[in-house]
């Protein structure tokens, strides 16, 4: 089994070329969606939508905390993990590629979270959310292929 300590600790051995170009990639697609929407957000527009029920999501109580909207947290999210993958391209330190790997945890519960609540809740869909979701459990998909490549055998 993975534990924290054992990924902050232990050297990755094998980080697949492709794997931080998907993420990276992944990561880019989240923050222009999350970006859109919080922009839109503050003008007080709600963007065109080719599916019903974005109006809905967008504007019910769960799009905001605290008065901040969801979608500029996603920002922060997306924005930590282009950030800590450039300073890796950088540096070569591993930390760098290991934070994307542990946070990526964090939007995954998010996106479900967020996905049990249009479809359960408020019963609508909103294809915005849809795109950050996809590329949140995308990103957490592949640190778990990382994570496989590099302990499944060591453990």
């Amino acid at each position: 089994m993975i534990n924290l300590k054992n990924l902050l600790t232990k050297p990755l051995q094998l980080i697949p070329k492709w794997t931080i170009i998907a993420i990276v990639i992944l990561a880019l697609i989240g923050f222009g969606d999350a970006t859109y929407i919080t922009v839109k957000h503050f003008q007080g527009i709600i963007p065109p939508c080719s599916i019903e029920g974005c109006e809905v999501v967008l504007t019910s109580s769960y799009s905001e905390i605290l008065g901040i909207p969801v979608s500029l947290f996603g920002m922060a999210f997306y924005f930590a993990i282009l950030l800590s993958l450039f300073i890796y391209f950088d540096s070569k330190k591993e930390i760098f590629i290991k934070i994307p790997i542990v946070i990526s945890a964090v939007g995954f519960v998010g996106s479900l979270y967020f996905i049990s609540i249009m479809a359960f809740v408020l019963k609508a869909f909103c294809q915005y959310c849809a795109v950050s979701a996809f590329s949140s459990i995308s990103i957490f998909i592949i640190s778990l292929f990382i994570l496989y490549k590099n302990y499944a055998k060591s453990e």
